[in-house]
């Protein structure tokens, strides 16, 4: 629908009175109107585009190697001088040329390593596709540049196997810090939180400690990050601290229960009090400082049930804390489809453990609902005491 009429619908509705109709519709003529590349001459770009690609394909070997990178190289800056005219005349894409420019930023790495034979494995291609991301991101605000900074941090992280040095890894954390800081929108910042999480991983190639709980630590140690984030940011990452540590809880339970694999021993017993005690603090600092997420410190009581062989404790820990989760969320009037997925999924990992070879699924669901309208006959019960109203 035109400006036009939906003016008219908007006056018909007493919303706007003639003059202003009017006034809009003069500013609205006066705009110049948007140029457009013509259809003929667009078909004719693509066609001399795939002529010139299809030359350098087909004589790629008889070019000398300085040349191959120094025509990558051109193309670049082509293609961002072509963005930087699309912008100023108002046609086209320049966003699409943009990211086909940075696609030539690392054709032009790529095409280099392999001329002079540059190692790729722990090479600073993937280093310099990260940072070139970040900066288009920093520099044009656009959701595309976060995506493909988030897909080159992670080839950042891939790159740092088998081998992993603490410079490496640290750079990485200061980098993914600074994005997560001084990012607004919800896209970059969950990114680079995920970068955050997922650098945890890179401790069991880093440390000589072999430990299955490298996960969970890094899950308490990004709580810090909360203390230099603004509280409109804190709201924004909260799901991001529930997912992970309600995967973790799952992930670990589905792990012990169902293969019974050995993932940990009375050598770990030191670290798993430790966790322990960590999960305690964060409770803590949770209670006094962002209460939302209290629900995280569960997460460091894993590291004693893994002990237990049959992982009923886990299995109590996991079943409670989902339905305790839903009870509350609800009281509190937020917004229950997180913790929703989360006590389906825990059920189905219940009863892949438990159930699988002994008892039909509907009949296993059918007693789970069974109970849950029990609980919630109860908690109905309380509530109207609560309030006065006899039963």
């Amino acid at each position: 629908m035109d400006t036009e009429q939906k003016l008219k619908q908007w006056q018909q509705a007493g919303l706007l009175d003639q003059e202003t109709t009017e006034q809009i519709l003069a500013f609205e003529k006066r705009q110049p109107a948007p140029k457009k590349l013509p259809l003929l001459l667009m078909i004719g770009l693509i066609f001399f585009s795939l002529a010139i690609f299809s030359f350098i394909a087909a004589n790629w070997q008889a070019i000398p190697d300085l040349a191959k990178v120094m025509l990558m190289l051109a193309l670049m800056w082509i293609f961002y001088s072509i963005a930087l005219f699309s912008e100023k005349k108002a046609f086209g894409s320049p966003l699409l040329f943009r990211v086909i420019g940075l696609a030539m930023f690392g054709a032009t790495l790529l095409v280099a390593a392999q001329t002079f034979h540059f190692p790729l494995a722990n090479s600073a291609l993937p280093w310099a596709m990260f940072l070139a991301a970040l900066a288009h991101f920093f520099y044009w605000k656009n959701l595309i540049y976060s995506v493909i900074g988030f897909l080159f941090g992670g080839a950042v992280l891939i790159s740092f196997l088998p081998d992993i040095g603490w410079l490496e890894w640290g750079i990485f954390i200061a980098i993914a810090t600074g994005w997560f800081y001084f990012s607004k929108s919800f896209a970059p910042v969950a990114f680079s939180w995920i970068l955050l999480f997922a650098s945890g991983f890179m401790l069991w190639g880093l440390v000589d400690y072999d430990s299955s709980l490298w996960p969970i630590w890094t899950l308490f140690a990004l709580v810090l990050l909360l203390l230099i984030a603004p509280e409109n940011k804190q709201r924004t990452i909260r799901p991001l601290y529930l997912l992970a540590a309600g995967m973790l809880l799952v992930a670990y339970l589905a792990v012990r229960g169902q293969t019974f694999i050995s993932i940990i021993d009375a050598s770990h017993m030191a670290e798993a009090i430790a966790l322990a005690i960590a999960g305690v603090g964060v409770l803590v600092l949770c209670f006094f400082k962002f209460r939302s997420l209290m629900w995280i410190a569960i997460a460091g009581s894993i590291g004693l049930l893994l002990f237990d062989e049959t992982a009923i404790g886990l299995t109590v820990v996991a079943e409670l804390s989902a339905l305790a989760y839903l009870i509350i969320a609800q009281r509190q009037n937020e917004p229950l489809g997180l913790g929703f997925v989360y006590f389906i999924v825990v059920q189905f990992v219940i009863y892949i453990i438990y159930a699988w070879d002994r008892l039909d699924m509907s009949l296993f669901f059918l007693i789970g609902a069974l109970l849950l309208f029990l609980l919630s006959a109860i908690a109905w019960w309380i509530n109207r005491r609560k309030e006065g109203v006899k039963p």
